[in-house]
Protein backbone atom coordinates (compact mmCIF):
# COMPACT_ATOMS: atom_id res chain seq x y z
CA UNK A 1 0.00 0.00 0.00
CA UNK A 2 1.71 3.33 -0.91
CA UNK A 3 -0.26 5.47 0.90
CA UNK A 4 -3.29 6.12 3.76
CA UNK A 5 -5.55 9.07 4.66
CA UNK A 6 -6.72 8.72 7.95
CA UNK A 7 -10.06 11.23 8.28
CA UNK A 8 -11.58 11.89 10.99
CA UNK A 9 -15.33 12.14 11.61
CA UNK A 10 -17.14 15.40 11.36
CA UNK A 11 -18.52 16.73 14.42
CA UNK A 12 -20.97 15.29 16.25
CA UNK A 13 -23.70 15.90 18.69
CA UNK A 14 -21.87 16.51 21.66
CA UNK A 15 -23.88 16.79 24.80
CA UNK A 16 -26.97 14.69 23.53
CA UNK A 17 -28.38 11.24 24.68
CA UNK A 18 -26.90 10.23 20.80
CA UNK A 19 -23.68 11.61 20.06
CA UNK A 20 -22.87 9.09 17.47
CA UNK A 21 -24.18 10.97 14.99
CA UNK A 22 -22.83 14.16 13.06
CA UNK A 23 -24.19 16.94 13.73
CA UNK A 24 -25.48 19.73 10.86
CA UNK A 25 -21.76 21.15 11.45
CA UNK A 26 -20.25 17.61 11.40
CA UNK A 27 -22.25 17.09 8.15
CA UNK A 28 -20.74 20.13 6.10
CA UNK A 29 -17.34 19.37 6.88
CA UNK A 30 -17.90 15.54 5.30
CA UNK A 31 -19.05 17.07 2.27
CA UNK A 32 -16.09 19.76 1.81
CA UNK A 33 -13.33 17.08 2.54
CA UNK A 34 -14.88 14.96 0.09
CA UNK A 35 -15.01 17.52 -2.59
CA UNK A 36 -11.44 18.81 -2.16
CA UNK A 37 -10.01 15.55 -1.94
CA UNK A 38 -11.37 15.15 -5.49
CA UNK A 39 -10.44 18.46 -6.91
CA UNK A 40 -7.13 17.30 -5.21
CA UNK A 41 -7.55 14.45 -8.12
CA UNK A 42 -7.03 11.90 -5.40
CA UNK A 43 -7.47 8.10 -6.74
CA UNK A 44 -9.02 5.81 -3.83
CA UNK A 45 -8.55 2.28 -3.86
CA UNK A 46 -10.48 1.29 -0.79
CA UNK A 47 -12.40 3.21 2.12
CA UNK A 48 -12.92 1.48 4.97
CA UNK A 49 -14.57 2.87 8.75
CA UNK A 50 -13.89 1.35 12.09
CA UNK A 51 -18.10 0.97 12.35
CA UNK A 52 -19.07 3.97 13.72
CA UNK A 53 -22.30 5.45 13.03
CA UNK A 54 -20.38 9.06 12.49
CA UNK A 55 -17.23 7.43 11.14
CA UNK A 56 -19.59 5.95 8.29
CA UNK A 57 -21.94 9.07 7.70
CA UNK A 58 -18.69 11.32 7.36
CA UNK A 59 -17.54 8.54 4.96
CA UNK A 60 -20.93 8.60 2.71
CA UNK A 61 -20.87 12.06 2.60
CA UNK A 62 -17.84 11.90 1.75
CA UNK A 63 -17.58 10.05 -1.05
CA UNK A 64 -20.56 11.16 -2.65
CA UNK A 65 -18.35 14.23 -3.93
CA UNK A 66 -14.82 12.29 -4.17
CA UNK A 67 -15.56 8.92 -5.50
CA UNK A 68 -19.74 7.77 -5.20
CA UNK A 69 -18.65 4.08 -6.95
CA UNK A 70 -16.48 3.23 -4.00
CA UNK A 71 -17.71 0.40 -1.85
CA UNK A 72 -17.15 0.82 2.42
CA UNK A 73 -15.86 -1.42 4.76
CA UNK A 74 -15.56 -1.82 7.95
CA UNK A 75 -12.79 -2.80 10.01
CA UNK A 76 -13.40 -2.39 13.86
CA UNK A 77 -10.10 -1.94 14.72
CA UNK A 78 -10.53 1.36 13.91
CA UNK A 79 -13.32 2.09 16.29
CA UNK A 80 -12.44 4.51 18.66
CA UNK A 81 -12.41 4.01 22.10
CA UNK A 82 -15.20 3.77 24.47
CA UNK A 83 -15.43 7.43 26.50
CA UNK A 84 -18.33 6.55 28.17
CA UNK A 85 -16.99 3.48 30.09
CA UNK A 86 -14.06 5.32 30.79
CA UNK A 87 -15.70 7.97 32.44
CA UNK A 88 -17.72 5.32 34.41
CA UNK A 89 -14.65 3.61 35.50
CA UNK A 90 -12.31 6.74 36.10
CA UNK A 91 -14.42 10.00 36.86
CA UNK A 92 -15.05 8.92 40.73
CA UNK A 93 -11.21 9.32 41.24
CA UNK A 94 -10.49 12.11 39.05
CA UNK A 95 -13.25 14.18 41.38
CA UNK A 96 -11.83 12.79 44.50
CA UNK A 97 -8.55 14.28 43.49
CA UNK A 98 -9.84 17.47 42.14
CA UNK A 99 -11.87 19.33 44.43
CA UNK A 100 -12.70 22.04 41.98
CA UNK A 101 -13.74 19.57 39.23
CA UNK A 102 -15.81 17.98 41.87
CA UNK A 103 -17.51 20.66 42.84
CA UNK A 104 -18.45 21.68 39.47
CA UNK A 105 -19.50 18.02 38.51
CA UNK A 106 -23.13 18.92 37.07
CA UNK A 107 -21.62 21.58 34.55
CA UNK A 108 -19.40 18.78 33.06
CA UNK A 109 -21.49 17.74 30.22
CA UNK A 110 -22.31 21.43 29.35
CA UNK A 111 -19.36 23.28 29.15
CA UNK A 112 -17.31 21.73 25.86
CA UNK A 113 -13.81 23.79 28.15
CA UNK A 114 -14.76 22.05 31.68
CA UNK A 115 -15.56 18.97 29.63
CA UNK A 116 -12.29 18.49 27.96
CA UNK A 117 -10.09 19.40 31.15
CA UNK A 118 -11.62 16.56 33.16
CA UNK A 119 -11.61 14.51 29.77
CA UNK A 120 -7.89 14.64 29.63
CA UNK A 121 -7.90 14.00 33.66
CA UNK A 122 -9.88 10.93 32.67
CA UNK A 123 -7.50 9.39 30.26
CA UNK A 124 -4.58 10.07 31.38
CA UNK A 125 -5.80 8.05 34.15
CA UNK A 126 -6.61 5.41 31.79
CA UNK A 127 -3.33 5.28 29.98
CA UNK A 128 -1.61 4.98 34.09
CA UNK A 129 -3.85 1.93 34.46
CA UNK A 130 -4.89 4.13 37.35
CA UNK A 131 -7.25 2.87 39.88
CA UNK A 132 -10.87 2.62 38.99
CA UNK A 133 -14.52 2.38 40.44
CA UNK A 134 -15.42 -0.07 37.80
CA UNK A 135 -14.00 -2.56 35.05
CA UNK A 136 -13.03 -0.59 31.89
CA UNK A 137 -13.35 -2.75 28.78
CA UNK A 138 -10.29 -2.15 27.03
CA UNK A 139 -7.29 -0.82 28.68
CA UNK A 140 -5.06 1.47 27.01
CA UNK A 141 -2.24 -1.24 25.65
CA UNK A 142 -5.38 -3.34 24.41
CA UNK A 143 -6.69 0.02 22.57
CA UNK A 144 -3.06 0.79 21.37
CA UNK A 145 -2.70 -3.12 19.92
CA UNK A 146 -6.25 -2.77 18.38
CA UNK A 147 -5.47 0.02 16.15
CA UNK A 148 -1.85 -1.39 15.59
CA UNK A 149 -3.34 -4.72 14.09
CA UNK A 150 -5.95 -2.99 11.91
CA UNK A 151 -2.97 -0.95 10.83
CA UNK A 152 -0.67 -4.22 10.18
CA UNK A 153 -4.05 -5.65 8.47
CA UNK A 154 -3.86 -2.42 5.45
CA UNK A 155 0.07 -3.15 5.23
CA UNK A 156 -0.51 -6.55 4.82
CA UNK A 157 -3.59 -6.81 2.82
CA UNK A 158 -4.05 -3.95 0.74
CA UNK A 159 -1.42 -3.70 -2.80
CA UNK A 160 1.47 -2.14 -2.72
CA UNK A 161 0.41 0.89 -5.12
CA UNK A 162 -3.11 1.40 -3.42
CA UNK A 163 -4.38 4.53 -1.45
CA UNK A 164 -6.82 3.84 1.20
CA UNK A 165 -9.08 6.25 3.11
CA UNK A 166 -9.58 5.15 6.31
CA UNK A 167 -12.89 7.50 7.89
CA UNK A 168 -11.85 6.99 11.70
CA UNK A 169 -11.87 9.05 14.96
CA UNK A 170 -8.78 10.89 17.05
CA UNK A 171 -7.86 8.14 18.83
CA UNK A 172 -6.94 5.97 16.45
CA UNK A 173 -5.71 8.38 14.31
CA UNK A 174 -3.41 9.41 17.34
CA UNK A 175 -1.93 6.01 17.67
CA UNK A 176 -1.15 5.45 13.74
CA UNK A 177 0.48 9.22 13.72
CA UNK A 178 2.68 8.15 17.20
CA UNK A 179 3.36 4.73 15.77
CA UNK A 180 5.15 6.18 13.10
CA UNK A 181 6.50 8.97 14.66
CA UNK A 182 7.70 7.16 17.46
CA UNK A 183 5.88 8.58 20.36
CA UNK A 184 4.89 7.57 23.43
CA UNK A 185 1.44 7.37 25.43
CA UNK A 186 1.23 10.97 26.54
CA UNK A 187 2.28 12.09 23.54
CA UNK A 188 -0.27 10.03 21.69
CA UNK A 189 -2.67 11.73 23.75
CA UNK A 190 -1.74 15.32 22.91
CA UNK A 191 -2.04 14.07 19.35
CA UNK A 192 -5.56 13.03 20.07
CA UNK A 193 -6.93 16.15 21.55
CA UNK A 194 -5.04 17.81 18.14
CA UNK A 195 -7.02 16.28 15.77
CA UNK A 196 -10.01 18.27 14.53
CA UNK A 197 -13.29 17.23 12.96
CA UNK A 198 -13.19 16.21 8.98
CA UNK A 199 -8.77 16.46 9.54
CA UNK A 200 -7.17 14.12 7.15
CA UNK A 201 -3.87 13.42 8.03
CA UNK A 202 -1.64 10.72 5.61
CA UNK A 203 0.90 8.01 6.15
CA UNK A 204 2.96 6.49 3.44
CA UNK A 205 3.76 3.02 3.43
CA UNK A 206 7.37 1.64 3.72
CA UNK A 207 9.50 -0.99 4.23
CA UNK A 208 10.51 -0.35 7.35
CA UNK A 209 6.65 0.83 8.43
CA UNK A 210 4.79 3.89 8.13
CA UNK A 211 6.49 7.31 7.47
CA UNK A 212 3.90 10.79 8.74
CA UNK A 213 3.31 12.42 5.47
CA UNK A 214 0.70 14.75 7.05
CA UNK A 215 -1.29 15.95 9.60
CA UNK A 216 -4.02 17.65 10.80
CA UNK A 217 -5.34 19.29 7.57
CA UNK A 218 -8.16 21.27 7.49
CA UNK A 219 -7.64 23.31 4.84
CA UNK A 220 -11.25 22.20 3.02
CA UNK A 221 -12.86 24.10 6.63
CA UNK A 222 -10.50 27.06 6.09
CA UNK A 223 -11.12 27.75 2.40
CA UNK A 224 -14.67 27.22 3.18
CA UNK A 225 -14.47 30.77 5.08
CA UNK A 226 -17.00 30.28 7.79
CA UNK A 227 -15.43 29.86 11.80
CA UNK A 228 -17.55 27.86 12.65
CA UNK A 229 -16.59 24.48 10.54
CA UNK A 230 -13.04 24.70 12.53
CA UNK A 231 -13.84 22.19 15.48
CA UNK A 232 -12.99 19.76 17.96
CA UNK A 233 -15.89 18.05 19.18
Amino acid sequence: MSELLLIRHGQARFGTDDYDRLSETGQRQARLVGRQLAERGLHVDAALTGGMQRQRHTAELALVHWDPAQTLTTDTGFAEYDAEALFTAYLPGVLEADAGLAARREEITRDRRLFQKTFEAVTRAWIADAPRAEAVGERWDAFRARVQAALDRLHREQPRDARVAVFTSGGPIAVAVAAATDAGPARTLELNWSVHNGAVSSLRSTRAGWRLTGFNDISAQHAAGDPALVTFR
